[in-house]
């Protein structure tokens, strides 16, 4: 009877060992597209068509033709431990509708407020007409941004007046700053265009391929859009394909830390197609922290205060905190300096 027990014993053991075996070897098993099932994305793009049309005729809309979003909604398994950053993704085809509103943010040509800005428009439109670019609608110089858009609700007004953004990469840091909070909210901050190029054309087309998706550590869900309603649903499930192989190496923990992966239009439901029940302890702590992106000049600055306390030292910090360190005087030197004074005296 005790062999037999503790041959049990020992066949429990091993189970869990292979038990513990599985779930390392399932727990590091890296993105496959195979895990994805094709017909469930189509089915969920093919039910957001269909809410979206009958949404459209309940409202009796007049633009019922007009294009609408399709967006993928990723929930994760750990929040991310980051900053508030823009991940940007090429899509095989581009989510622009043939009807959509584009501009430009361009370089001034004479720099100074109270400059005309209307050369630098010719300037730029005549650049695009020679390389055949016919998707930009409007240029606007970064002149007239700092002039007739310096207020909220023009910022607003131009944020609801365009579908999407481009801008020249020699300026694309300073209107970032320029254009605010509500450009970043609205996933509308605009994709830097190399105007230098030789082919015009194929850069600002590449740049419209683009999409993008705000990553915060403020919830577990983070969303980016991937079609639209005129697009064939083909292209739909491609653009969805080729946003899941990038999550799985580019996302703050990998494929490991996606819990959901859901399609949604503007008013619809998020359907499913890909989840997992796996545990919080399976993802690395330390894969999902990013560190934020420092200059080079990131560095602290020391010096000696002399004004206002003797013997203290002063280190002023990248954000603006400044740190008081007082230097303490051991007795024999303060008791040498006394008697020195004495003497002098």
């Amino acid at each position: 009877m005790k062999r037999e027990n503790s041959n049990s014993q020992v066949k429990t053991r091993k189970r869990k060992r292979m038990n513990s075996e599985t779930e390392t070897i399932e727990s590091s098993k890296e993105f496959n597209l195979k895990d994805l099932s094709k017909k469930q994305i189509l089915e969920c793009i093919s039910a957001i068509f269909h809410m979206t049309q009958e949404q459209l005729k309940e409202t009796n809309n007049l633009l019922a033709e007009e294009a609408r979003p399709i967006f993928i909604q990723v929930t994760s398994v750990r929040v991310p431990e980051m900053p508030r950053r823009q991940m940007r993704i090429l899509l095989p085809y581009s989510i622009v509708a043939p009807n959509d509103e584009v501009a430009l943010f361009v370089c001034d040509l004479e720099k100074g407020r109270r400059k005309d800005y209307e050369p630098t428009v010719e300037h730029y439109k005549n650049l695009l007409g020679k390389h055949g670019c016919t998707r930009v609608n409007e240029i606007i110089p970064i002149n007239r941004v700092k002039t007739e858009f310096d207020q909220f609700e023009l910022k607003k007004k131009l944020l609801s007046s365009y579908d999407h953004f481009l801008v020249d990469g020699r300026i694309a840091g300073h209107m970032c700053h320029l254009l605010g909070k509500i450009f970043s909210k609205r996933r509308k901050l605009p994709t830097s265009v190399r105007m230098e190029s030789k082919d015009l054309k194929h850069e600002v087309d590449y740049a419209l391929r683009k999409t993008s998706m705000q990553l915060h550590s403020h919830g577990d869900t983070h969303l980016m859009q991937v079609g639209n309603t005129c697009m064939k649903k083909k292209r739909v499930l491609k653009n969805v394909l080729a946003v899941c192989e990038e999550l799985s190496k580019n996302y703050p923990g990998g494929w490991t830390n996606i819990r959901a992966l859901r399609l949604k239009g503007t008013n619809s439901l998020a359907l499913p197609f890909y989840m997992t029940l796996k545990n919080k302890n399976t993802v690395d702590p330390s894969t999902i922290a990013v560190q934020p992106k420092r200059p080079k000049a990131y560095c602290d600055v020391e010096g000696e205060l002399s004004t206002f306390i003797s013997n203290t030292t002063v280190t002023v910090k990248p954000e603006g905190t400044v740190i008081l360190k007082k230097e303490q005087i051991k007795k024999n030197e303060s008791s040498k300096k006394i008697t020195k004074k004495k003497a002098e005296n």
